[in-house]
C-alpha cells in the first residue's frame, strides 16, 4: 500500500512539474521583433498643454533608419516637423528602443510591447499607444 501511495505522489509531482513548465514557452513567444516593429507607419494622437490635438507618426525601418513626425495645429492650419532617425534595440530584451536624430540628440522609448497592430512604451515619460495605420479596429 505504500509504495501505491508512493507511485501515486511520483506522478501527481511529474504533472505538476510538466504543467509548470509549459508557461515559460509563452513568455518566449511574446518578445519583441524587428519584424512586428519595422515597416509601418506607427500613429498616436496627443493633447498640447494649450489643449490642442495633435499626431505623432513613427517609421522604423529595417536596418535601423526611421522617421519621426510631428503634426500640430496651428492658427490657419498645421505645423509638421519631419525629422530622420537612426534606431536600435538597447539590448537583447528588446524592450528599449533607442534613436538618435541627424543632429546628435537621442531618445529612448523604455518598455516597449510591439504588437501585431500595436507599439507602445514610454517616452520622455509619458505613456503612449501607437496603433498601425492600415489597421481597422
Amino acid at each position: 500500500m505504500k509504495t501505491l501511495n508512493a507511485w501515486r505522489m511520483l506522478w501527481v509531482c511529474i504533472f505538476v512539474f510538466t504543467l509548470s513548465s509549459c508557461g515559460d514557452d509563452v513568455y518566449y513567444t511574446l518578445e519583441n521583433n524587428d519584424n512586428d516593429l519595422c515597416n509601418k507607419l506607427w500613429i498616436t494622437n496627443y493633447t498640447t498643454d494649450e489643449g490642442l490635438t495633435g499626431t505623432y507618426q513613427l517609421r522604423f525601418y529595417s536596418g535601423g533608419k526611421g522617421q519621426e513626425v510631428v503634426i500640430l495645429p496651428v492658427t490657419g492650419g498645421t505645423n509638421t516637423t519631419d525629422k530622420e532617425i537612426t534606431w536600435r534595440w538597447t539590448d537583447e530584451s528588446k524592450e528599449c528602443l533607442q534613436w538618435v536624430y541627424t543632429d546628435g540628440t537621442v531618445r529612448y522609448m523604455d518598455n516597449v510591447w510591439v504588437r501585431q497592430h500595436y507599439l507602445s512604451g514610454e517616452l520622455d515619460g509619458e505613456q503612449l499607444t501607437f496603433v498601425e495605420a492600415n489597421y481597422q479596429h
